[in-house]
């Protein structure tokens, strides 16, 4: 019996694997989240980007609105705009930190990748016509 599953495992990783299918990179992603699972700062990393986009929102949606307030003194509106800015400048910063700790492998995990070919990005083959057949663009 477990001889039949992987049988058709196999099956439909090669024909999903000619198709072109994403079966394969599903697969992919299930099998390094398995064997190389997320290290603390990857996780610290996404951690504050969820919190950065709920201070985006803030920024964006109800800063204005306290700025436009004629409650709000000139001080706290000051104090708002530098929040803002800093903000604005620490998201790219946040952006590329997560970038780094996506890229950064440690020397297994690349090793492996290499091994089964996991480092690869799929190339779509440009699509060729046949010399028998006209290509005819309409007006």
């Amino acid at each position: 019996m477990a001889y039949l599953i992987g049988l058709f495992l196999v099956l439909a990783i090669v024909f999903s694997v000619a198709s072109g299918s994403d079966l394969v990179g599903g697969f992919k992603n299930k099998f390094t989240e398995t064997i190389f699972p997320k290290s603390q700062t990857e996780i610290t990393v996404e951690n504050l980007k969820n919190d950065y986009q709920a201070l985006g929102d803030f920024f964006t949606n109800s800063a204005p609105e306290i700025l436009n307030s004629k409650s709000v003194s000139s001080e706290q509106k000051s104090a708002i705009q530098k929040a803002a800015a800093a903000f604005s400048s620490s998201k790219q910063l946040v952006n590329n930190l997560e970038k780094l700790t996506r890229d950064d492998k440690n020397l297994l995990e690349a090793a492996v990748e290499k091994i089964l070919g996991l480092d690869e990005e799929p190339t779509l083959e440009p699509t060729s016509i046949p010399p028998q057949c006209k290509l005819v663009c309409g007006e």
